[in-house]
């Protein structure tokens, strides 16, 4: 993104010589970059790049390297209480999905947005201003009709609409998705996509991650490209999502359309 455009931005996060292990092995390498309210994010990137390893950053499932020349500040803060944390973004990772146990009610999944324990034993305890914003969410998203449902009998699209309600328990400002179009058809991917855009619209900020250009939200004004554990580049859509870039990232040779803020590719013949 070009400096000009930031110098009037607040960085609600701010990575500094950030590199990450797992299990012995790099797999982010001297990320430095300034996330900032008012942006909603795209990052792009082949699989096993590192895109899903930046985003558990931020809700500290995972931990960098420390030196003397690195930092890592969420929230004008070094170290941040996980529950402070959820309470100003709200996230979603495939994973979530596996981690549902069966018999659990898709109403147990959101209310475990409050208690981080997926059981009817916490639904039972929520306040009276906690279910109350429960049953908003199940309004706004559409799930009063299966809101008893199991979660594991649901489809993909229920599963995300339940999630992302989960993430939105605390009004957070700020939401963190990985991959929140996989597996989805075109209905639920549609249905998303505006949902997420009603958000936008609200100034909830959304940093994401997606295989799918289709899937790109229109209103998206940053795109982080991530390549091999590092930051390849990092700008606005009309600047990177384009052929040339995009068939280097993914080492594919493509065309990319765009019209009327949606994207497309078509592969081409070497």
């Amino acid at each position: 993104m070009e400096e000009e455009n930031q110098k009037n931005l607040i960085n609600w996060a701010s990575l500094k010589n950030i590199n990450v292990y797992i299990d012995q092995k790099k797999i982010l390498s001297d990320i430095n970059i300034n996330l900032h309210y008012g942006e909603n994010i795209l990052i792009l990137g082949p699989n096993g790049s590192g895109k899903s390893t930046f985003l558990k950053l931020l809700n500290r499932s995972i931990y960098p390297i420390k030196s003397n020349h690195s930092s890592f500040i969420l929230f004008n803060k070094e170290n941040i209480n996980i529950w402070d944390l959820r309470k100003k973004i709200g996230f979603l990772f495939k994973e979530m999905e596996e981690r549902v146990n069966n018999g659990v009610s898709l109403y147990d999944v959101i209310s475990s947005g409050f208690s981080g324990i997926f059981n009817s034993r916490c639904s039972n305890l929520l306040s009276e201003g906690e279910k109350l914003k429960i049953n908003n969410l199940i309004n706004e998203w559409e799930l009063s009709n299966i809101i008893y449902n199991e979660f594991q009998s649901l489809s993909d699209g229920q599963k995300r609409r339940a999630l992302l309600a989960r993430a939105l328990v605390y009004e957070p400002n700020i939401l963190v998705l990985d991959e929140p179009f996989c597996n989805l058809d075109i209905k639920s991917n549609f249905i998303l996509n505006q949902n997420l855009n009603k958000l936008i619209k609200q100034s909830v900020n959304i940093i994401y991650v997606t295989h799918s250009l289709e899937s790109i939200l229109p209103k998206t004004n940053r795109v982080i490209l991530i390549k091999e554990g590092k930051i390849l580049n990092d700008g606005g859509p009309n600047e990177l999502i384009n052929s040339k870039i995009l068939s280097d990232l993914f080492n594919i040779s493509i065309k990319v359309i765009e019209q009327e803020g949606y994207w497309r590719m078509i592969p081409l013949n070497n």
